[in-house]
Parts: structure tokens; C-alpha cells; sequence
């Protein structure tokens, strides 16, 4: 798939348009930030769809999906403890941050289908994507202790994604919106956000190296694949 370099200032001027959209027609906060949300999840989607990609980094974005996606659903019984954040986490980390944010939202799409779509759902996917995206970012900051600050990070995860979450529960059911209510809507969710961080530790301390060691190996094999098929298509074109 050839790449098209004029996506970026496309999406920028789009999101300036939409901006002025909603300050002309004097949106209501909590429906202007859905709307943001929206657009920001549908710009990596644009992203995604404009990468060049192999077949074999789509088998395995869809299995980190599917297995984030399908271990929500029976860990939900213990509330903020589930190992999603931990596999975005690691997909993000080995496989960049586009298709760590595809994974984030993919996997909180698949899971919603058994525990209840809603308003929240793209919250989730912002949060999970969002973390995809952070463990890319920081990778260079990450490698240099990993096994440490890996699980360190995804400790802290817990809190990040939950204060991101809990916006969606100000914006929809408190009135009015202030300094004071934001504080209190994140300080309620607390113990759940202690519960969600320290699953990630736990996930990333006993399965973390495993897991990144098996996808950056998968990468690497990946890559010279990529590499021996490009040879081969330049020796039959000469």
C-alpha cells in the first residue's frame, strides 16, 4: 500500500474546521469533547489505513486484539483488574504507536460486545489506544531499565487511564462542571483505579519480557521476510 504524506495536513485542517463548527454553534462541553473523541479515534483509523502493512503484522495486531478483547470479559468479575492495558501496552512498545492505538480501541470494541456498549465505549477506546501510543513514545526511556520501568509505567497506567474514563462520568452527570467536581469525580474512582494498576503490575512482572521478547522476535523474522521478498522482487524485475 503506497503511503500518502498528504493525510497529515488533511486531518490538521479538518480538525480546525470542526473546532470553529463547534464554537460557532456553541456546543455543549460534554457533546464537543465526544466529538473530539470521535475524530481523534477516526484520524488513527485514517493512519492505520494509509500504513503500508504486511500480512503477517495484521495477524498479529488482530491476535493481540482479540486476546486483550476476549480476557477482559471473565476478569470483569474484579473490577479494574484485567490485563488489557498490559497487552496494549506491549503491542505498543514492539510494534509502534498507530497499531498500538488500533489494538487499545479494538480490544475495549470486542469486549463492549459481551459486558454493554455505550457512551463510555469510545472513552475506552481513547484510553486503551492512548496507551498504545504512550508505551511507543517512551519506548527509548523504557529500554533503557525495562524490565523495571515497564511495569513501573503500567502501574501508573492504571491511574491515567481511569482519570481519562472518569471525564466521561463528570461531562454526563455532573453539574456544575468546576475544579471541585472534576477533583471529586476522580477521587471516587480511586480504589477502582488502585485495583486496574495493580493488575498491570502483576500482568507485566510475571508475563512482560515474555511477551515482548516473543513480538519483537516476531518483528525481527517479520522484517528479514519483508526483506529476502523485496530481493527477490527486484532480482525478477532486472
Amino acid at each position: 500500500m503506497k503511503r500518502n504524506y498528504k493525510i497529515g495536513p488533511i486531518i490538521i485542517i479538518l480538525y480546525i474546521i470542526i473546532l470553529l463548527i463547534i464554537t460557532y454553534f456553541d456546543f455543549q462541553m460534554e457533546k464537543a469533547v465526544e466529538i473530539s473523541t470521535i475524530f481523534i479515534l477516526g484520524t488513527f483509523v485514517i493512519l492505520f489505513e494509509n500504513r503500508e502493512i504486511t500480512a503477517r503484522t495484521m495477524a498479529a495486531l488482530a491476535t493481540m486484539s482479540a486476546l486483550g478483547g476476549i480476557l477482559r470479559v471473565p476478569f470483569a468479575v474484579i473490577p479494574g483488574f484485567q490485563p488489557v492495558t498490559f497487552i496494549v501496552a506491549v503491542t505498543g512498545y514492539t510494534l509502534g504507536p498507530v497499531n498500538g492505538f488500533m489494538v487499545g480501541a479494538m480490544c475495549a470494541f470486542i469486549s463492549n460486545f459481551f459486558l454493554g456498549h455505550g457512551p463510555w465505549s469510545l472513552w475506552q477506546m481513547m484510553g486503551w489506544g492512548l496507551c498504545g501510543v504512550f508505551f511507543h513514545v517512551f519506548k527509548n526511556f523504557i529500554s533503557k531499565n525495562r524490565s523495571i520501568r515497564f511495569i513501573i509505567l503500567c502501574g501508573l497506567w492504571g491511574y491515567i487511564y481511569g482519570t481519562i474514563l472518569n471525564q466521561w462520568y463528570v461531562l454526563e452527570f455532573l453539574r456544575p462542571i468546576t475544579f471541585k467536581t472534576i477533583v471529586m469525580g476522580n477521587v471516587l474512582s480511586f480504589w477502582h483505579d488502585t485495583l486496574h494498576a495493580i493488575g498491570n503490575v502483576l500482568f507485566a512482572y510475571f508475563f512482560g519480557e515474555s511477551f515482548i521478547k516473543g513480538l519483537e522476535r516476531y518483528n525481527k523474522r517479520n522484517s528479514i521476510i519483508r526483506i529476502k521478498n523485496n530481493k527477490k522482487t527486484i532480482q525478477r524485475g532486472v
